[in-house]
């Protein structure tokens, strides 16, 4: 009679037959489902604790620093005033054959005496012109018998140079710019004569660097007291007006 073998397996020991074989652990192991996780990694506080200590030192540093300011700023503020720069050249002695200009910033030029000179401005930019007057001669003689002046009255030569320093050729008609004031303050024009005392400056053409000499002639009562003389450029147009005061 045959036997039947039994399992080989000894986890096949303890079924019955018609049952599953059931596996048991081995001994001495607990029953598990398998290793647990490892505990996540502590997150490293050292990035912190370098910022902490960077603030904290830019901190101290900063106290440090006004500290210093403080303490050197201690005595009272100096303010020391400069100077500011000259954008134009301060104006140097004339030489005596230089004439002042006697116009005021801003008005017209001041009353002179008879040998003193004036520069005056024209309308044409760059026109300059030193004007003076020489002398003048109260009763001035007519050069003939066709040209005098009328019965009671006088002729009065005012002798004037003009000297063009500008930069602009001084074309003009003199006489048309002159006028005569007396006592009175009555004004009188020229006139249109010829006398011993001088040539007419009646028309110039004056270009830079040259200068025109003659006399303008004025008709006036023989009682009449010569009070002043003006003179402006471009037969009388220009904004300034030189004024010389006489005296008979």
């Amino acid at each position: 009679m045959a036997h039947q073998q039994g399992p080989q397996d000894p986890r096949q020991w303890h079924t019955q037959p018609g049952q599953q074989p059931q596996y048991q652990q081995p001994y001495g192991q607990p029953p598990g489902y398998g290793y647990p996780p490892p505990p996540p990694p502590k997150k490293s506080n050292a990035p912190l604790i370098l910022i902490i200590i960077g603030v904290g030192a830019l901190l101290l540093f900063g106290g440090c620093a006004a500290i210093v300011a403080l303490a050197g700023n201690s005595t009272p503020d100096v303010v020391t005033a400069t100077a500011p720069t000259a954008t134009e050249a301060q104006p140097q002695d004339q030489p005596q054959d230089q004439p002042a200009d006697t116009t005021p910033p801003g008005g017209a030029p001041e009353p002179v005496a008879v040998g003193a000179t004036v520069s005056l401005k024209g309308i044409d930019q760059g026109l300059k012109v030193d004007v003076t007057v020489t002398k003048v001669v109260n009763d001035a003689t007519p050069k003939n018998e066709f040209t005098k002046p009328q019965d009671g009255n006088r002729y009065v030569a005012v002798e004037v140079k003009l000297g063009n320093t500008g930069q602009a050729v001084y074309d003009d008609s003199p006489s048309n710019g002159a006028k005569l004031i007396d006592d009175q303050g009555q004004q009188y024009n020229s006139t249109f004569g010829e006398v011993r005392e001088g040539v007419l400056l009646n028309a110039v053409t004056v270009r830079p660097g040259d200068s025109r000499k003659g006399v303008i002639l004025f008709e006036v009562p023989k009682s009449t007291k010569l009070a002043k003389f003006q003179f402006s450029l471009n037969s009388g147009f220009a904004d300034q007006t030189g004024e010389w005061v006489l005296s008979r």
